[in-house]
């Protein structure tokens, strides 16, 4: 009776500690575009004027599964914009589009203050673990990972 119980025991525990181990958190993959990302020089690519760095403004992308936050820490504290995006192997898709504080779906252009096209696609030029390089129709942004 006691040598049934161990090995009745011994595989329950395991299972249990299997069980435990694991989490139900979805899995990133996006990759390398993970992460958080300082814009550090906005530029327009109809004159290659360099509009703004990351000592004009503070224009942060932070992204996590298929959510891009958006936000200019210029701005006031609650004011940022989420979207929810797709990506391809060389480009990235604004897909909708909510506004803080007030939860509103606004359309893709509300994004023009960070420097996104109205239509909403960017190619990627350069995407490591530390750098990024996205180009639109009008602009083309370089970011670092923090």
């Amino acid at each position: 009776m006691k040598n049934s119980f161990k090995h009745t025991l011994t595989p329950l525990l395991c299972l249990l500690t299997c069980l435990l181990s694991t989490s139900c958190n979805k899995m990133d993959e996006n990759g390398d575009f993970d992460g958080n990302w300082q814009m550090t020089e906005w530029r327009s690519n109809a004159d290659n004027h360099v509009i703004g760095t990351k000592y004009t403004f503070r224009i942060y992308y932070a992204v996590k599964l298929n959510v891009l936050q958006m936000r200019d820490y210029e701005r006031p504290y609650d004011t940022w914009h989420l979207s929810y995006f797709h990506m391809t192997n060389d480009s990235l898709y604004i897909d909708k589009v909510f506004h803080r504080p007030f939860d509103t779906e606004e359309p893709v252009d509300s994004l023009a203050i960070y420097g996104c096209a109205p239509e909403g696609r960017y190619a990627f030029l350069k995407l490591t673990k530390d750098n990024m390089i996205l180009r639109n129709s009008l602009y083309t942004l370089t970011f670092r990972k923090y």
